[in-house]
C-alpha cells in the first residue's frame, strides 16, 4: 500500500477481505471441477467478450504438416554446398532425431505437466488467469507447449483474451487428433530462436554449428532457454544472459527428475562453442542462381517455392573445382588490365562434363565486393562476339560433315572480295595456298571466310544452330566466319556446342541438377542426359584431332598449353576493337575467348570489359592464346593433377594415311607417300574411310626410262643423240663408249618439263665407233649407296666417217669447242659423284 493512501476503516477492510475470500472460493470451486469451470469460464469469457465458438477457426491439421522448411543444395559428391529459405529457416527433423536431453531441456522449461494435461493446464491457466484480472490486461499466456503450436500454427500473436480462449479450445481439439510425440516433434519444429531460425535443427545449425543430433546437455539447455525471448537469451546478442538462463534450465532439468544434481553441475561446466558467422548462403553464388532457376522450371513452381518447401535438391558442381577456379578469379594477375585505367577486366568461366552436359564448375565474374545474390551472370547471361572461336562450329565442322572436306584440303590464302566484303587476316599477311588443318591452327581468317563461301552461309548458320548457337536475323553474311555476330554468344552457350564435339558428334543440353527429392525423400526429379548423334563421329574426331594441332603445333594460338603434355584440343578466339572514331590510334582488343577441351571435360573463358571504350579496353597482348589460354592451362592442370588423361578414340572409320610431303609441301597435291618415299618426307593424316586419296606420288619412285631414244650422225658428221624425257624431276645421263673402252656418262640433264631433247657429242674421232645409251636417275634416293636408276636405254652404235662432209652453212667446232665439251663431261662426272653424296639413303 502506498503511503499516500487513506487508511482503509474497519467497513472497508471489511469488504475487502470478503472480497479475496468470495474469489478464492470460486478458484476453488473451479479447481476442485476442472472440466466443468474451464467450460463455464470459456462460455462466460466467450458471452463477456461478445465471441461465439462458432466463428472461431477450425482445427487445419495441413498448417502443422506444411509447415514453411528450408531447402538444401548438394554438390556432386552429395555433400551440402548450402540451404535456402524464405523468412523462415527451418530444417525439420523427426522426434526420434531430437535426443531425449534435448526434449527434456525443453519439456522442464516450458511445460512440466506436458504428459499430464489435455493440452491446457489448468493449474497454470488459472494462475495466469488471475494474474491477467489483476493487471485488468492481458499480462500473461500461461500456455502450454500445445497451445504454443496452436498459436504459431494457426493464431496471431496478438495478446487479446479472446485469441487465448480460442488457442484451448484449438489445443484441446488437438490434443484429440494428434499424439504426445507428435505434438512435441511439431513443437520443436516450429519455434523461434531468433536470427530468423526456425527449428531446433536450424538452432544447432545456427549457434553451433552442428546437428541437433550432436548437441550436449548444456548446449540442449542453451537452445531451450532462447525461446523464452530471443532477442534477450540468444548468446549471440547476450551471451552472459544466454548463459544465466542456460543453468536456470539445467537446475529445472534437476528439479524435475530429468538429471541429477551431479550430471546438473558437471552441464553447467561445460564449454560451448558458438559459431559467430552463420554458413555463408551466398556460397557459389552464380552456380546456385542457376540451379534455382533451372529447379523452378523443372517443378513448374516458382523460385520463392523452393525457398519455403524442403526440397533437396542434389547438383553437377564439383565443389573442389570450383573452389579452385574462384581463387584464380581472385587473383587479378590472370586478368589483364586497361592500359588507360589499369584496372582489370571481367571474365567468366565454365567447366562442363563432355559426356552429360553437367556443369562442374561456373563463375559469372570476378567479383570485387562480396557476392550477391541474383547478381549479373556473364557466363550464361553476356552474349559477346566470339571471335575465331567459332570458326570450327560455323565453318570447319559442317565442311568436313558435308561437304567433303578434309583436313589437307588446300585453300588459298591471298585477298578475296565478295559482295563488298573484303575480310583481311590479322597483320596483312598471306601465306598462299595451305591446308585446312594448318588454316585453323594458325587461326587464318581469309580460309575461313573462303570455306564459308564455298559450303553457303546458310549451310554454316543451320549447322551452328543445332549446337545451340544463337544467331540474329542480321547475321547472315560472310563475316559470322570471323564472330562477327550482331549480338554474340555466352561462355555457355559456347561450352555447350564444343561437348557435341568433345562427345563424339552427340548433342545434349547442359544441366546443373541431378535429381530433386522432396521433404520425405521421395524423387521427384532425375536427371537423364538426352543425347542426339548430330555430326557423325568420324567428323567430330577429324575436327578435334585437326584442333589438337593448335596445341601441338609451334604456329598454333594455342601453343601455351602445350607444357601440360595433355592430348587436348583448343580453339582461340579475339576480337579487335571497333574501327570507329573513338578507337582510332589505339592498340587494344575488345574481347579474348579460348574454348579446351577433351572427352571428359570442356572448358570455355572469356575475359574483356562489359563495356568496351576509350578508356575501358583490353592490351594488344590480350589474345585467346595468352591470358585465358593462362587459366586454361592452370584449370587443366588441378582437373588432372592424380587422374589419367584420356585421348579422343578413332572411329572404325576413320583411317590414318601415309602421304607424300614433298607433294603436299612443295606442289599442293594430296598424294600417296610410295614405298621409297623417305621417312622424314611421310606426313600422317586421317581421313574419313570413304575420302581417302587413291592416287601415290609420282615422285618417290624409280624413274622411267627416256622414250624414244635415238643416235644419229648430223651433217657434219657428229653423234646426235635424242629423247623425251618420262618424268619432271629425274636427271638423265648420257653414257658412251668405244669397242675396247667402258662405258662412262659424258652429259647430265635435268629435264623438268622440257619436251624432246638433243645434244651433240663433239668429242669423237674419225673413224672410229661408239656405243650410246641413256639413264634416268632419282635425284633423291640411293639403295645401298647407289643412286636409284632407271633401266638403260637400248644401246646405238654409230662409226664416225673418216672424212665428214661439210655441209654448207655449217663448220667444224673448234678446238675451244672441244675443250669445252671434255670439261662438260668431267662436271657430269662430279655431278654423278654429288648425286651419291646429297641423295637419302633407303633401308
Amino acid at each position: 500500500m502506498n503511503r499516500r493512501d487513506p487508511i482503509p476503516t474497519r467497513t472497508q477492510r471489511g469488504k475487502r477481505i470478503n472480497n479475496k475470500l468470495n474469489k478464492g472460493k470460486i478458484i476453488r470451486i473451479i479447481l476442485a471441477t476442472p472440466l466443468i469451470g474451464i467450460a463455464i469460464l470459456l462460455t462466460m469469457t466467450a458471452y463477456i467478450l461478445g465471441v461465439t465458438v462458432s466463428t472461431w477457426k477450425e482445427l487445419d491439421i495441413s498448417k502443422l504438416e506444411n509447415i514453411q522448411e528450408s531447402s538444401f543444395i548438394y554438390d556432386l559428391n552429395d555433400e551440402k554446398i548450402t540451404s535456402i529459405h524464405g523468412v523462415e529457416n527451418r530444417i525439420k527433423v523427426s522426434l526420434s532425431e531430437v535426443p531425449k536431453h534435448v526434449q527434456d531441456a525443453f519439456i522442464a522449461t516450458e511445460d512440466i505437466r506436458f504428459y499430464k494435461h489435455p493440452g491446457f493446464d489448468i493449474k497454470r491457466l488459472a494462475s495466469s488467469l488471475w494474474q491477467n484480472i489483476k493487471a485488468r490486461a492481458y499480462v500473461q499466456g500461461g500456455g502450454t507447449i500445445t497451445q504454443q503450436v496452436v498459436r504459431n500454427a494457426f493464431l496471431s500473436q496478438k495478446k487479446v483474451m479472446s485469441r487465448k480462449i480460442q488457442e484451448i479450445y484449438l489445443a484441446y481439439q488437438l490434443e484429440k487428433k494428434y499424439t504426445k510425440e507428435q505434438i512435441l516433434e511439431t513443437y520443436l519444429n516450429l519455434i523461434y530462436f531468433g536470427k530468423g531460425t526456425y527449428g531446433v535443427e536450424a538452432a544447432a545449425n545456427r549457434y553451433f554449428g552442428k546437428s541437433i543430433k550432436e548437441v550436449s546437455v548444456a548446449e540442449g539447455a542453451m537452445l531451450a532457454g532462447i525461446i523464452k525471448n530471443p532477442g534477450r537469451y540468444s548468446p549471440l546478442i547476450d551471451k552472459e544472459s544466454s548463459m544465466k538462463r542456460k543453468d536456470l534450465v539445467i537446475d529445472l532439468m534437476v528439479k524435475n527428475g530429468y538429471l541429477s544434481q551431479e550430471e546438473g553441475e558437471e552441464a553447467k561446466k561445460e564449454s560451448i562453442e558458438l559459431v559467430e558467422t552463420p554458413p555463408d548462403d551466398l556460397v557459389h553464388s552464380f552456380f546456385i542462381d542457376m540451379v534455382l532457376e533451372e529447379a523452378a522450371d523443372i517443378l513448374s513452381v516458382k523460385e520463392e517455392t523452393l525457398f519455403t518447401n524442403g526440397y533437396k535438391i542434389y547438383t553437377t558442381l564439383d565443389k573442389g573445382l570450383q573452389e579452385f577456379c574462384e581463387n584464380i578469379f581472385q587473383n587479378t594477375d590472370f586478368f589483364p588490365k586497361s592500359p588507360v585505367t589499369n584496372e582489370p577486366c571481367q571474365g567468366a568461366l565454365v567447366v562442363l562434363d563432355s559426356k552429360t552436359g553437367e556443369v562442374r564448375a561456373l563463375l559469372g565474374g570476378r567479383a570485387d565486393n562480396k557476392p550477391v545474390r541474383k547478381a549479373f551472370n556473364r557466363a550464361t547471361q553476356s552474349r559477346r562476339q566470339p571471335g575465331s572461336v567459332i570458326k570450327p562450329l560455323v565453318v570447319y565442322a559442317p565442311a568436313i560433315e558435308s561437304f567433303g572436306y578434309s583436313p589437307v584440303t588446300f585453300i588459298e590464302d591471298a585477298p578475296f572480295t565478295v559482295d563488298n566484303y573484303s575480310p583481311s587476316n590479322y597483320g596483312g599477311k598471306y601465306q598462299g595456298w595451305i591446308t585446312l588443318r594448318k588454316a585453323v591452327a594458325a587461326s587464318i581468317n581469309i580460309p575461313a571466310v573462303k570455306v564459308l563461301h564455298d559450303i553457303g552461309i546458310d549451310s554454316g548458320i543451320s549447322f551452328a544452330k543445332g549446337l545451340g548457337i544463337p544467331f540474329a536475323d542480321e547475321d547472315n553474311s560472310l563475316s559470322v566466319a570471323l564472330g562477327g555476330f550482331h549480338y554474340g554468344i555466352s561462355p555457355i552457350e559456347l561450352a555447350r556446342a564444343y561437348t557435341t564435339l568433345a562427345d563424339g558428334g552427340k548433342y545434349k543440353d547442359y544441366t546443373t541438377i541431378r535429381r530433386i527429392e522432396d521433404p520425405n525423400g521421395v524423387v521427384v526429379y532425375e536427371f537423364h542426359p538426352q543425347k542426339v548423334q548430330y555430326i557423325s563421329e568420324e567428323s567430330a574426331f577429324l575436327i578435334n584431332n585437326i584442333l589438337q594441332s593448335t596445341i601441338e603445333w609451334q604456329g598454333g594460338t594455342a601453343r601455351r598449353l602445350q607444357s601440360l603434355e595433355m592430348p587436348m584440343a583448343a580453339k582461340t578466339g579475339t576480337v579487335q576493337l571497333p574501327n570507329t572514331k573513338e578507337f582510332k590510334g589505339i592498340s587494344g582488343t575488345k574481347d579474348a575467348w579460348i574454348a579446351v577441351y577433351n572427352p571428359e571435360y570442356v572448358l570455355t573463358i572469356w575475359l574483356g570489359f562489359d563495356e568496351t571504350n576509350s578508356k575501358y579496353y583490353l592490351p594488344s597482348n590480350a589474345v585467346g592464346g595468352s591470358h585465358p589460354a593462362e587459366i586454361a592451362k592452370e584449370v587443366m592442370k588441378y582437373i588432372y593433377a592424380s587422374r589419367p588423361v584420356p585421348d579422343f578414340e578413332k572411329p572404325t572409320n576413320v583411317v590414318e594415311v601415309e602421304l607424300d610431303g614433298k607433294s603436299l609441301n612443295e606442289r599442293h597435291l594430296v598424294l600417296l607417300a610410295s614405298p621409297l618415299t623417305p621417312k622424314d618426307q611421310i606426313v600422317l593424316e586421317y581421313f574419313k574411310r570413304n575420302n581417302v586419296p587413291r592416287e601415290q606420288t609420282d615422285y618417290w619412285v624409280i624413274p622411267d626410262s627416256p622414250k624414244d631414244f635415238e643416235v644419229i650422225l648430223s651433217a657434219n658428221g657428229l653423234p646426235t643423240i635424242s629423247f623425251v624425257p618420262t618424268q619432271y624431276f629425274a636427271v638423265y645421263s648420257i653414257y658412251k663408249s668405244t669397242d675396247n673402252g667402258e662405258a662412262i656418262p659424258i652429259h647430265r640433264i635435268e629435264a623438268g618439263n622440257q619436251g624432246k631433247i638433243q645434244w651433240t657429242d663433239a668429242l669423237v674421232n674419225p673413224g672410229e665407233t661408239y656405243s650410246y645409251y641413256a639413264v634416268a636417275s632419282h635425284p633423291g634416293i640411293t639403295i645401298d649407296g647407289e643412286p636409284v636408276q632407271s633401266p638403260p636405254t637400248s644401246t646405238i652404235t654409230v662409226t664416225i666417217p673418216n672424212e665428214p662432209e661439210i655441209v654448207s652453212g655449217e663448220k667444224d667446232l673448234s678446238n675451244q669447242e672441244i675443250q669445252s665439251q671434255e670439261d662438260h663431261i668431267q662436271e657430269n662426272q662430279e655431278e654423278e659423284d654429288d648425286i651419291h653424296k646429297i641423295s637419302i639413303q633407303i633401308p
